[in-house]
């Protein structure tokens, strides 16, 4: 009768069996679906306003003062609790975009993100 090993020597064992069951074939797709998921983890981009749709375009926003707040109340509600460090926003004084304040370890990766999704000409960014 042969006794059954326990503890750090029964692991390897364990592997090896698997490795034998699964064959050759199935570890080398294993292996390729693992480095996949490895690569697309570094390299695909999330864009946290993804599922985000404006209700109007920029020429809307545009237009007067009236209708950049209409957009700063739209952002301040659905869009920029999602994104990091932004201390600050208001409508400028001429109506002419929307200010937005944002620390400086966030403010690259927060600009782009609003830039992505909405025409640069709607905001002033400014570090803070």
């Amino acid at each position: 009768m042969r006794l059954q090993e326990t503890g750090a020597d029964a692991k390897p064992n364990m592997r090896e069996d698997f490795l034998k069951k699964i064959g050759p074939a199935a570890s080398i797709l294993i292996l390729v679906i693992s480095a996949l998921g490895i690569f697309l983890a570094f390299t695909v981009r999330f864009s946290p306003l993804e599922r985000y749709e404006s209700l109007h375009d920029t020429a809307y926003y545009m237009q007067n003062a009236e209708t950049m707040a209409e957009l700063h109340t739209e952002l301040r509600e659905f869009v920029f609790p999602v994104l990091p460090g932004i201390t600050d926003s208001y409508v400028s004084p001429d109506g002419g975009c929307i200010v937005v304040h944002i620390d400086s370890a966030n403010f690259t990766r927060t600009s782009t993100a609003l830039i992505r999704d909405f025409d640069e000409a709607l905001f002033e960014f400014v570090k803070s």
